[in-house]
């Protein structure tokens, strides 16, 4: 008896401790009450967010988004543009000057100091790219994205 009892209790730490411990773990999921930046349509304030897209030197896109602190699930900002093919993608998906290409931009997440935009660019056949650039709301952020291809975001002061 006392032998089963033993057992038992050692049993009973082993859970105990081990339960404990994966109480402590950090969540791999976000809070989803985190105050992080969201682009939205609701987003009325003094905070915007200036995007352009080049290829070589010509734009693509240039907007402004309107920003502001929020929660994830306040996020529904989109844009879309179009220009012409002729340019290589990721160095294999090559496209003609008479092909017309669609570039989406949307909020792919968020972060308390940063916004990630997902960027994709595809034809009516195929997507060419799809990519993430990480904004910052307080200053210019730059990246490529593909070769000769960049997008800089950079905050808009208010008027």
């Amino acid at each position: 008896m006392r032998r089963i009892f033993s057992k038992s209790a050692v049993m009973f730490c082993s859970v105990l401790v081990a339960a404990t411990a994966f109480a402590q773990q950090p969540s791999s999921k976000p809070d989803a009450s985190e105050v992080v930046w969201i682009w939205s349509k609701q987003c009325k304030g003094d905070h915007k967010l200036g995007v352009e897209i080049h290829l070589y030197h010509k734009v693509l896109y240039r907007g402004v988004l309107a920003i502001c602190p929020g929660s994830r699930d306040g996020e529904d900002g989109r844009a879309e543009f179009h220009f012409s093919g002729g340019h290589t993608f990721q160095g294999r998906y090559h496209t003609l000057a008479k092909d017309s290409i669609e570039g989406d931009i949307w909020q792919a997440s968020a972060d308390p100091d940063a916004l990630i935009l997902g960027i994709s660019f595809a034809t009516s056949k195929q997507i060419l790219l799809n990519t993430l650039h990480v904004a910052s709301p307080e200053k210019q952020t730059s990246s490529v994205i593909d070769k000769d291809i960049f997008i800089t975001t950079y905050p808009v002061p208010a008027r």
